[in-house]
């Protein structure tokens, strides 16, 4: 007697004998990677009880507000005391006289769905990391770059300029591999590239193996690839191309004070929290500035002076009011920007009330001290090189014989203004500038690179990478199911034979996004099949192919021009491989052939194709051999003397399946 128990939502509903359930398994083996799919169901029929109106939600009136309908369910189904599906998704179709119809996926899905819905791409994960982004950065030893996540390679950041040459050239050059060498060549525009001291405008790169750590920790999917696969993961590194900046970029505030002073002129300072944009040099009252930026910097004070044996100003009285009136020498702070170059203009500004002389009202008949606060801030711009400095500071000479001013102290706050790029002596955020590839796709891209494919059964939130050469490799270990197959006829013949994969052209191209690069780097998976269609691309790689190491984003001022710096534009999305120089330093080089990969990680598949025979039969298969279904193991039937890989089972409720194998050479 078979038994049945579907839950949706942690419930249980009901069913009848018309809930037919049948199950769909499929293999994305010999799937193109833009078509990876999940395990399925036909069509179910629920009941119209009122058991399953309460828990489907009256889905099937139309008065009915809830999002049920519009919505996915989580669903575990047992046949015969065995969980067949642990972790569906299922999905609402319509609602009949008779039934609320639905269907189930699960499998690679259940832990797909939420990035496909979500459509998250790697800029969007969240992290604290940054690294430091100086004028000119140092490249890291190779054994520092393999334990780290991110850090500096040497790779080449200029767009050189194509020549036309119109006289006979000849030559060769060698692209692969580079010897990794840096050297110390001076630029005449924006300092030096190679050697120790630093590279000019290198940006940071990021490991791959990084980055799928990023997506585990922010999506809670863990993407498991096979050893080799994951050995090769982790020497892909992805250059840092955008460089935005946000509140990683910057420290905290810079505070300082002000020390109490009693004479005129330059004020000393004491640094009490620094960051990495300003600094006050050791026995300089002044702040120097590290980094271009936009501040916002706020100052405050307090000083006074001593009445005592002043005389009134004549005239006070009932004519100016209650009280005494002093005539007083006002002090303030004046804060100079003294600006590095010479072409740009010094400011200074006022802290507290730029006055020469004022009248101050007193109590009538009091003597003593006077005491004031001085406030002065907003916003400002400095350049690297740019000095700050704070005068105590007078209009004038003296007019009254009074003690001298006394400046009890103050304090400096500088909080730096975002601007749109990192500049020199920020942070570079790491995870705010990865490409803005989708999650999905940089993983496809990692499972076509690597030759591997994703697995069905995994377990809870981590989908498994194996081999595309599994199956293969697995011949020793293949079920046989020559007693399972029932047989159509007294003929040695399977029920359909196919001579195809309707996935597949003659030429079937993996094509890096299009760029103005030199080489060509495209792979073609050639098919001798004259009844397929002459070409498809099956699947343009989210980044950009380039020569050698050549990334190009800055470009050099052309000579005569009066700017000094390169200018800085992105360009598309690179990845590149970190090898060791020959001075031990990190390398990034660019040598992912497709054509070559498809050769040596797809050569399985490459000969298959040739000869293509897709088979179904009908098979008897229980629950516990679905449950435990390996679909990188293949199966053996005598009665054909071949190997084969399953593509798809549809299973029923008696113990029945529809299943398709592609026959293995």
């Amino acid at each position: 007697m078979k038994s049945e128990r579907l839950y949706v939502d942690n419930e249980l509903v009901d069913i009848d004998e018309l809930t037919k359930i049948t199950l769909n398994f499929k293999s994305n083996l010999f799937r193109d990677v833009s078509r990876l799919t999940s395990n399925n169901t036909y069509t179910i029929k629920l009941p119209k009880t009122v058991r399953n109106q309460k828990i489907l939600k009256h889905t099937d009136l139309v008065q009915s507000s809830s999002s049920f309908p519009y919505t996915m369910h989580k669903v575990r189904y047992f046949r015969n005391g065995i969980e067949v599906i642990k972790d569906g998704r299922l999905t609402v179709l319509q609602a009949t006289e008779d039934a609320i119809e639905a269907c189930i996926v699960w499998g690679l899905f259940s832990n797909f769905s939420d990035l496909m819905r979500a459509g998250t791409t790697l800029n969007q994960l969240e992290s604290n990391d940054r690294i430091l982004y100086k004028d000119s950065n140092e490249v890291v030893s190779y054994e520092d770059a393999v334990k780290a996540n991110y850090f500096y390679a040497y790779y080449d950041v200029w767009a050189h300029e194509k020549k036309v040459v119109e006289a006979w050239e000849e030559g060769d050059r060698m692209i692969y591999p580079l010897d990794g060498r840096v050297e110390k060549r001076k630029n005449n525009f924006g300092g030096h590239r190679g050697g120790d001291e630093g590279i000019s405008n290198l940006h940071p790169v990021v490991k791959a193996s990084f980055i799928l750590d990023l997506i585990k920790k922010n999506t809670g999917v863990r993407f498991s690839f096979c050893a080799d696969a994951q050995k090769y993961i982790d020497t892909l590194i992805i250059p840092l191309i955008n460089k935005k900046s946000n509140e990683l970029t910057f420290d905290r505030k810079f505070k300082a004070e002000l020390q109490p002073t009693t004479t005129s002129g330059l004020m000393t300072l004491k640094e009490r929290e620094g960051n990495n944009i300003f600094s006050v040099p050791n026995g300089v009252g002044m702040i120097e500035a590290k980094s271009d930026a936009d501040i916002i910097i706020n100052v405050k004070g307090t000083w006074e002076f001593d009445i005592t044996g002043l005389h009134p100003h004549t005239g006070t009285g009932r004519h100016w009011g209650e009280g005494d009136y002093y005539m007083i020498q006002f002090y303030f702070i004046k804060m100079i920007i003294t600006r590095k170059n010479k072409e740009d203009k010094d400011e200074s500004f006022v802290i507290g009330s730029a006055k020469d002389i004022d009248l101050v009202r007193v109590p009538r008949g009091y003597q003593g001290v006077c005491r004031y606060e001085i406030f002065g801030g907003g916003k400002v711009s400095v350049k690297a090189g740019d000095t700050i400095k704070f005068e105590w500071y007078h209009k004038g000479y003296n007019v009254l014989s009074s003690s001298s001013p006394n400046f009890l102290g103050g304090t400096i706050d500088i909080s730096v203004l975002s601007g749109e790029e990192v500049p020199h002596n920020g942070y570079f955020p790491i995870a705010n500038n990865l490409p803005k590839i989708k999650v999905i796709d940089f993983i496809k891209f990692l499972s076509v690179v690597t030759g591997t494919f994703p697995l069905q059964i995994a377990e809870d939130n981590i989908i498994s990478f194996e081999p595309l050469s599994k199956v293969w490799e697995n011949r020793e270990e293949a079920k046989d199911w020559t007693e399972k197959v029932i047989a159509q006829s007294d003929e040695n013949k399977p029920k359909r034979i196919d001579f195809k994969l309707s996935d597949y052209a003659q030429h079937n191209l993996y094509k890096w996004k299009a760029d103005n690069t030199v080489g060509s780097y495209d792979g073609d998976l050639e098919i001798d099949n004259e009844t397929l269609d002459a070409k498809k691309v099956v699947y343009e790689f989210p980044f950009a192919a380039t020569d050698g190491n050549n990334v190009p984003m800055y470009t050099a001022p052309k000579e005569g021009k009066k700017e000094d710096k390169p200018s800085y534009k992105a360009c598309k999305d690179r990845i590149l491989r970190l090898e060791k120089g020959e001075n031990g330093k990190a390398v990034a080089v660019f040598d992912i052939n497709m054509q070559d990969i498809l050769r040596e990680k797809y050569r399985h598949i490459g000969e298959s194709l040739q000869r293509a025979k897709v088979i179904t039969e009908k098979i008897r298969i229980s629950d516990i051999e679905l449950l435990d279904y390996d679909e990188t193991k293949p199966i053996y039937l005598a009665q054909y003397g071949n190997y084969y890989a399953i593509t798809e089972i549809k299973a029923d409720e008696a113990g029945f399946a529809e299943v398709t194998m592609f026959q293995l050479y």
